[in-house]
């Protein structure tokens, strides 16, 4: 691992000198963090290029395998109890993936689909509380005829412990980060062409979601880049990827400031998670995805996993998903 720069930690809201630490080689679109309690260790999957990767900061061991499938892999999370089994995205679908975390190839096979939408596929993923898995989707990225990208064909669903899918909201055009508040009362969700964070009334028990509301308008505070992944620390503050951008920003969800700037050698920021032993290590994913040369040139390290120490904030385990594998065959 190399540090780009000296650690320094102060409590005001301004762009802060954090000691950022690349700890991983490039990917071409790195994606969805997930500390995983039991093994110590951060997950995430490079996605088109259908690579599951596994970090462990305790042995600084960098180790990845490639899923031998057709479609792009979006997501990875550890099955509840389960050891070295995850669920994963597979375009459209929900597949599981058993892998060592040393080997460079795994096991897969596809168990169901979620969104039968044609031409779409499943974007981020992340369990709530409960381990109920929430999960979006989005349509093709590019429209052959136009040109333009394909806007609000997606929607965002949660699949219960028997395989039951619910859709929780339509019309969105590309689903990404997921979020729920310390006390589990509202879930915080990122559809990126709507520009904004909402804010969603939540109960656990049942997944309802209601009385969405914009709770951070990135036109409204002059904020470049696109809204893409999130996590949430314990105090409550959202930490915002942004992508086509070189930084991911921390905001008070109540108050809707800007608290901090956090920069990186990158252009494209895709998402973010806490981890390490005590829970005080961010780790980005980044992105190289059709980037220029000139992009390239000015922010080398595009596609990147950084670890950012010092941030004076603690996050939150990565839940496991809790399903019945079964029930879903």
């Amino acid at each position: 691992m190399e540090s780009c720069c000296p650690n320094k930690c102060s409590s005001a809201p301004s762009k802060i000198n954090y000691n950022i630490q690349r700890v991983s080689p490039p990917l071409e679109l790195g994606e969805g963090p997930h500390w995983h309690q039991c093994t110590q260790s951060l997950y995430f999957v490079d996605l088109h290029k259908k690579k599951i990767n596994k970090y462990h900061p305790e042995t600084s061991c960098y180790t990845t395998a490639t899923i031998d499938c057709c479609d792009p892999l979006t997501f990875i999370i550890p099955v509840d109890n389960q050891s070295n089994t995850f669920l994963v995205g597979l375009g459209p679908a929900i597949g599981i993936v058993r892998w060592n975390g040393c080997s460079n190839t795994a096991e897969y096979r596809y168990l169901k689909t979620v969104d039968k939408t044609p031409g779409n596929r499943l974007n981020d993923a992340k369990a709530d509380a409960s381990g109920r898995l929430w999960v979006g989707s989005m349509g093709p990225e590019i429209d052959d005829n136009s040109g333009q990208y394909h806007k609000c064909r997606g929607s965002l669903y949660s699949v219960d412990f028997d395989g039951t899918v619910t859709k929780r909201l339509p019309n969105i055009s590309i689903s990404n980060g997921m979020a729920w508040s310390p006390d589990n009362k509202f879930f915080y969700y990122i559809d990126t062409y709507k520009y904004a964070v909402e804010a969603y009334n939540f109960d656990l028990a049942s997944g309802n979601i209601s009385n969405g509301k914009v709770i951070f308008d990135f036109r409204c505070k002059n904020i470049t880049g696109d809204p893409d992944g999130m996590t949430i620390d314990t105090d409550g503050n959202l930490w915002v990827a942004c992508f086509n951008s070189n930084h991911i920003i921390k905001i008070n969800p109540n108050t809707s400031s800007v608290l901090t700037t956090i920069e990186f050698p990158a252009y494209q920021i895709t998402s973010a998670a806490f981890g390490g032993p005590n829970l005080d290590q961010l780790y980005v994913t980044t992105a190289s995805y059709q980037t220029t040369d000139a992009q390239k040139s000015k922010l080398p390290y595009s596609g990147t996993l950084f670890r950012v120490l010092g941030t004076c904030s603690t996050g939150f385990n990565g839940v496991p998903v809790k399903i019945n594998l079964c029930a879903l065959n």
